[in-house]
């Protein structure tokens, strides 16, 4: 149920923004002042909250996307490029470009669809280092490069608990679905649906003539962060404008001649409820699209967590998991099972002769000549580093040595790396569970110290387990 929580709020909340303005739009009790003035004051309200999720959702795509990709944080790295471009050409609310940058705002890599990026001394830019400072995502103000209007947006990329540094996604604000949405408004009689950014700079409105470009005469308490409705003079007509916060500094507003404001009631709201109704459809749309998205992407994370990415084979949280429900069965039927540990003998010579990507080569070699010398049922796991572990269910000792014994030989076959073939080995630990209850850490321990005494030895060492005594049996591997 957790996995719904979110989509579940957000729904409730959209739908409960859209209940609150059909009710009021449904509301014609007190006079028509009063009531005109509320509904709309009401209306921009749900308008400037749809917009602020509008926002959300576009910092969540861009999150995700953060989180989704195993950013190099390079300047002008290859995969990263290609990263951003697939990012930019797959996003429907960020398809201008997107950008790399370090947390101090130099830039490491971008790809802009089209024309260039703004550069980092943009003016645009320092509401968006405000809110990064601030522990917010990070929103811009509206910027231009040449004649093109453009947002950005920023959130950090992190790993664990550390940001390395900023994913950056621009969108050309007369094309993003925002403007798009604000086009279908009709809102009334003459009246234009405008988002003004911090500085006034219009961000979205009924016509793309507007986009980009200041809106003045404007009140200045049409930015104070409140719900309401104003009355003023624009050039030689009065105008009545209400506004409604949405979120990092932005402003839902709508202006329309006072003459208009007073006009056909029934008309205004029967195409206000329909308005709204197209625009909640748009946000429920996007909020299942968004929630499936967010679910492919944790879904990726949860398999990178169980498997290496480098070699294939499990990580240790799967080797956890296979542990104990091996150790399960061993209570329940007195099922036998082994674990062996294998560690690589002079890794680091291998590093240090010839080079990281050998060694990586070198151990997706291993991984795989390890799975080739145990059984298909047999869990093959990379702990860490150059070490690997083998659980063997339903084993007996025999089965046990002959698997530890056929891991040196798969493994000592010789592998060319830059041309020069070296013969690998490893030593190889193993502890079977025969007999009497034993915790994990205890199995362990002894497969570990059997790797140890294997190490020191040469070959490989079986360890037979027995209860509340030290290893009943040691065998001596040959080589």
């Amino acid at each position: 149920m957790r996995r719904y929580a979110l989509l579940a709020i957000s729904v409730i909340a959209v739908v409960v923004l859209g209940a609150v303005a059909v009710l009021t739009q449904l509301d014609s009790g007190g006079t028509i002042n009063r009531i005109h003035r509320a509904d709309r004051t009401e209306q921009q309200r749900t308008l400037a909250g749809l917009t602020d999720q509008y926002l959300s959702f576009t910092f969540l795509s861009t999150q995700n996307a953060a989180a989704a990709s195993p950013w190099r944080l390079t300047p002008d790295n290859a995969s990263d490029k290609a990263a951003l471009h697939a990012l930019v050409h797959s996003s429907p609310l960020t398809s201008y470009g997107a950008a790399l940058v370090t947390l101090a705002g130099m830039p490491l890599t971008s790809y802009p669809s089209s024309a260039a990026l703004p550069p980092v001394t943009d003016p645009g830019l320092a509401s968006l280092r405000r809110d990064l400072l601030a522990g917010r995502p990070g929103l811009s103000d509206v910027m231009h490069v040449g004649q093109t209007p453009l947002v950005a947006f920023a959130v950090p990329v992190v790993r664990g608990d550390h940001a390395l540094g900023l994913l950056v996604t621009f969108a050309d604000v007369r094309e993003w679905p925002l403007q798009g949405y604000d086009a279908k408004l009709h809102i009334g009689k003459d009246a234009q649906s405008l988002v003004v950014d911090r500085t006034g700079t219009v961000a979205a409105a009924g016509g793309t003539v507007q986009v980009g470009s200041k809106l003045t005469p404007l009140p200045a308490v049409v930015h104070s962060g409140q719900t309401g409705l104003v009355s003023y003079r624009s050039g030689s007509r009065d105008v009545v404008a209400s506004y409604g916060p949405a979120g990092h500094g932005w402003t839902a507003v709508t202006i329309q001649p006072a003459s208009a404001f007073s006009g056909d009631l029934d008309r205004s709201h029967r195409l206000a409820i329909l308005a709204l109704a197209m625009l909640l459809s748009l946000v429920m749309v996007l909020l299942l699209v968004f929630h499936h998205n967010r679910q492919r992407v944790l879904a990726r994370l949860a398999e990178q967590r169980l498997y290496d990415p480098l070699t294939g084979v499990g990580q240790r949280a799967l080797f956890e998991i296979r542990l104990q429900e091996a150790l399960a069965r061993w209570q329940r039927h007195r099922q036998r099972f082994a674990v062996l540990y294998c560690d690589v003998d002079g890794f680091k010579g291998i590093n240090d002769e010839f080079g990281h990507n050998a060694g990586d080569q070198t151990l997706t070699v291993i991984a795989q000549r390890i799975k080739d010398a145990v059984r298909t049922t047999d869990l093959v796991v990379r702990l860490g580093g150059d070490e690997f572990a083998v659980v063997m269910e339903c084993a007996t000792t025999a089965e046990t040595e002959q698997a530890a014994q056929r891991i040196r030989g798969h493994i000592a076959r010789p592998i060319t790396l830059n041309g020069q073939l070296l013969s690998p080995a490893v030593s190889v630990g193993g502890a079977l569970l025969a007999d009497g209850d034993v915790s994990a850490d205890e199995l362990l321990h002894e497969a570990d110290m059997a790797m140890y005494q294997a190490k020191r030895d040469g070959g490989c060492h079986v360890v037979v387990v027995g209860q509340g005594t030290s290893p009943s049996v040691m065998q001596q591997c040959e080589a």
